[in-house]
């Protein structure tokens, strides 16, 4: 069972809140996440005044309101502390200036990914400096933290290339034999505001009242003070520059993004079943998501969710995991990316001796291989899969002449990875090639 739920936690992180890597955000002020706390899911009031006020000891009721989307009115910036202010080029913003464009976005001194979002921040800040748009970076920790944060140096692979910044002559060598200073995160973000708001109370205008539990998350403020995107702001590019060049359609992607929160809610439902070892709701949860559901992508990582529970029940795996595995193969509205994803569970089922090998692992097999045309810059990764089931098929030289060919076409990012397996296979086919001479040594 933990396993299984190490497994949806995995999925919810990779296809429900964005490509890139997230931290969880903390409901307490300031400090670091608490892992142990289930997400909310019951809509947050967006605070309508701008001015900071003591909380009363007694709050009336009030009635609640839906949670803020794309396509709601922006609420008003209520900023602590500016630390950065673009160097002077940008003002203090409370009331967005109608016509121009902002992206706010949150942060922590504490997350990787959001430290790592850092030097994309200061190019679009530079990129869109003059076609109005300001970014508003906001964290709620305290101001000391945050300046301690700024005077660390930037991690080497967040600096630009020396080719990106200066030649110094016309073959665009460098004759001075000086290291250049170390770069802070002071200088680095200096560039666009970087602000800090410990009472949290941003956070809960945007954050809280959309439901969005992970940081870096930016949200788009189009011309008219409304929202038009939310996600990751390594994401960003595409939406942004639709926005500020007045060609975004925010009815479209109003649709898609309630498709996603919809498709988070199910996922948030079936953690909580699958924590109370209620297997039955929680499949039926799936099913009905796959029916009704309005997200393709979402409906595929829940279709890979269920084969994983079927393959963990002893009694029905072999029978009722084969079926799943070859009806969902069968569908022809999977991309690459959900076709890959449905082999490798076949494969692992094949590990655990719950695939069958004549059937569902070849059928596996001959749909990734078809896949492949289709997937662009991912074709590598079902090259990768098609060697482990070619390899479990018993075609040990189809899968190292497969796992060779993924290696040379991946970037250097994903070749180190691939190549592992690469090195595996080469290994035991040179075992067995050896014991074999042996053999043939002893009967001469």
């Amino acid at each position: 069972m933990k396993k299984l739920l190490l497994t949806v936690s995995f999925t919810l992180a990779l296809a429900f809140l964005c490509p890139n890597a997230i931290c969880k955000e903390a409901d307490t002020e300031g400090g670091k996440p608490d892992s142990a706390k289930p997400a909310k899911v019951t809509p947050t009031p967006v605070k309508p005044a701008p001015t900071k006020v003591a909380k009363a000891a007694s709050t009336p009721e009030v009635e609640e309101v839906p949670p803020m989307t794309i396509g709601s009115p922006a609420p008003s910036l209520d900023i602590e502390n500016w630390i950065h202010d673009g160097e002077g080029r940008f003002p203090k913003v409370t009331e967005f200036e109608p016509g121009k464009v902002y992206v706010v976005e949150f942060w922590a001194t504490w997350c990787g990914p959001c430290i790592a979002s850092m030097p994309h921040i200061v190019e679009l800040q530079n990129k869109y400096a003059d076609r109005g748009v300001q970014i508003v970076s906001i964290t709620r920790e305290d101001v000391e933290t945050v300046n301690a944060f700024l005077e660390r140096e930037v991690r080497q692979n967040s600096r630009q290339s020396d080719d990106d910044n200066v030649a110094d002559d016309e073959t665009g060598e460098d004759e001075s034999d000086e290291e250049p200073a170390p770069l802070t995160y002071r200088e680095l973000t200096k560039s666009y505001c970087l602000t800090s708001d410990p009472d949290a109370s941003t956070n809960d205008d945007y954050m809280k009242a959309a439901k969005q539990n992970g940081i870096p998350c930016a949200f788009i403020v189009g011309k008219d003070a409304k929202i038009e995107w939310i996600g990751h702001p390594m994401s960003i590019d595409d939406a942004l520059e639709q926005v500020v060049s007045d060609s975004w359609d925010r009815e479209v992607y109003r649709e898609e993004f309630a498709a996603k929160q919809e498709s988070r809610a199910v996922i948030t439902q079936l953690s909580k079943l699958l924590r109370s070892k209620k297997e039955d709701e929680a499949i039926e949860l799936i099913d009905d998501y796959i029916a009704n559901g309005k997200s393709e992508s979402s409906k595929t990582q829940l279709k890979s969710i269920k084969l994983s529970m079927l393959m963990t029940r002893v009694k029905t795996a072999q029978a009722a995991a084969n079926r799943a595995a070859s009806e969902m193969l069968a569908d022809d509205s999977l991309d690459a990316s959900g076709v890959n994803q449905i082999a490798w569970s076949v494969y692992e089922m094949s590990r655990q001796n719950r695939a069958n090998k004549n059937a569902v692992l070849k059928m596996a097999l001959e749909a990734t291989q078809s896949a492949v045309a289709g997937a662009g810059t991912n074709a590598v990764f079902l090259m990768d899969t098609i060697a482990h089931l070619q390899y479990q098929l018993g075609d040990r030289e189809a899968a190292l002449k497969t796992q060779r060919a993924a290696v040379e076409a991946a970037t250097p990012e994903v070749r180190s990875r691939l190549a592992k397996y690469l090195t595996e296979l080469e290994n035991e086919i040179a075992d067995e090639d050896g014991d074999s001479q042996e053999v043939d040594s002893d009967n001469e």
